[in-house]
């Protein structure tokens, strides 16, 4: 097998790999009351990010939510294009500043802020046209993932040490 299929279908098991955890993680975290407000879906797909090509990254972003959707029926319709972009942007920042070899401690936040910035330019426009107050609209779908944006900043670099220090050497 030439190395570049090797890496195509390591993207490819990898991708797959994060989507379904993008649908476990969730129901894990629903079965206890804390899936609103801690993003569970954000936390596979932001690893995804730092671990596969923007391409691959930002296609588990995208298609997660619909696989949850399909799967478990969350999130429900109107939210699931949402969370589309918002997880395609988490990753695809996450996975482009790695190929670039910003540092981790850097390329988190900056990942978490894009989609944040989706999250509110959707939201205030969604909130425009149904007749709320944009801007408050915007404010409180992103201030709402606060508890969600802390466990990503805690949980990931603790993942990203781990899965690199199970790493075969060679």
């Amino acid at each position: 097998m030439r190395p570049e299929e090797a890496r195509f279908g390591r993207e490819v098991v990898m991708a797959a790999f994060f989507c379904a955890l993008g649908v476990v993680v969730p129901i894990l975290f629903h079965a206890v009351g804390l899936g609103r407000f801690f993003l569970p879906m954000h936390l596979p797909v932001l690893i995804a990010g730092f671990l596969l090509s923007p391409s691959w990254a930002v296609s588990a972003g995208v298609l997660t939510p619909w696989l949850s959707m399909a799967v478990t029926g969350m999130p429900p319709f109107p939210i699931t294009p949402i969370m589309s972009l918002e997880l395609a942007a988490l990753a695809g920042v996450a996975a482009a500043l790695t190929r670039l070899r910003v540092p981790w401690a850097l390329t988190l936040p900056l990942a978490i802020l894009a989609r944040c910035v989706v999250t509110w330019l959707i939201t205030t426009g969604l909130g425009a046209y149904l007749g709320l107050p944009p801007q408050a609209t915007g404010w409180a779908a992103v201030a709402s993932g606060g508890p969600g944006i802390l466990l990503q900043l805690v949980a990931t670099p603790v993942v990203l040490a781990t899965l690199k220090r199970a790493r075969p050497q060679g």
